[in-house]
């Protein structure tokens, strides 16, 4: 398959990549980071590098077009480009909450609608939007996250039901934390203590494994990881309520996790 990978100079866009090559796949891997992409996939077979800021509507159409003059008829779009900033309302930097919408929402829909332009005539295709289980979780502390997450999975769904008619499927893959640099920038910070109340955290390939393993074949609407938190997300997210009672026990729990070996 032919795959455009966003985020791909490091993190779980970089994992995704690496296996999707020796999975025997064609990628184009993009990202903001230029000489990061080129210094980890420069001169790797199976591999284009590429400049793109997701922002920009005007960057997503030259880049597809070019793609498609050039024989790449994308099958697979994988949106992973993602930023996160800790904050509480009322203390919410504007710039933070510009870049977070514009990145991680603006940047997926953008993204899908591109590339969704030229899969449609084909009736083929499967976009898959890099969500979070914050997607499920409204967590206090990475509030604008939050909010991004669940845009991005109310979009994914919303598309997905335009899409179905043509062939194409549209997936929310929501990971729990991921050893990432995302993760650790967040460590010892308060208002993200509850991003580390979980059990562990995932390693960039099991995330990778996941979408280009049951995901891909299945191509479901949702798919999280872990299975189990997103059956209690599920519950949080039908019941407010109930999910914000926890929160101080979570946060507490958080906070003695993220100082120990655990989610290293």
């Amino acid at each position: 398959m032919k795959m455009l990978i966003t985020g791909a100079a490091n993190g779980i866009g970089a994992a995704i990549t690496a296996m999707a090559v020796r999975h025997g796949h064609e990628v184009v891997a993009v990202d903001l980071d230029l000489p990061g992409l080129q210094a980890r996939w420069g001169g790797q077979p199976g591999v284009q590098c590429g400049a793109l800021d997701v922002r920009r509507a005007d960057a997503w159409q030259s880049l597809v077009e070019a793609l498609e003059q050039g024989g790449f008829a994308i099958d697979v779009l994988i949106n992973v480009a993602g930023v996160l900033r800790s904050g509480q309302t009322g203390e919410l930097r504007p710039e933070d909450i510009d870049l977070t919408l514009d990145v991680n929402v603006k940047g997926v829909m953008l993204g899908a609608n591109a590339v969704a332009r030229v899969m449609k005539p084909r009736r083929r295709g499967h976009i898959i939007n890099i969500g979070s289980i914050a997607s499920l979780y409204a967590t206090p502390g990475t509030t604008t996250y939050a909010a991004s997450k669940f845009a991005v999975r109310g979009f994914s769904i919303a598309a997905a039901g335009d899409l179905s008619p043509y062939g194409i499927a549209v997936t929310l893959f929501g990971p729990g934390p991921v050893k990432t640099d995302m993760l650790e920038q967040q460590r010892g910070d308060p208002d993200a203590a509850l991003t580390f109340s979980g059990a562990r955290a995932l390693s960039a390939d099991e995330v990778a494994a996941a979408i280009l393993g049951p995901v891909l074949k299945k191509r479901p609407i949702e798919y999280y990881l872990p299975f189990q938190e997103s059956v209690l997300g599920k519950v949080c997210n039908a019941f407010p309520a109930f999910f914000l009672g926890q929160i101080e026990r979570a946060r507490v729990r958080g906070q003695r996790n993220f100082t120990s070996g655990q989610y290293r």
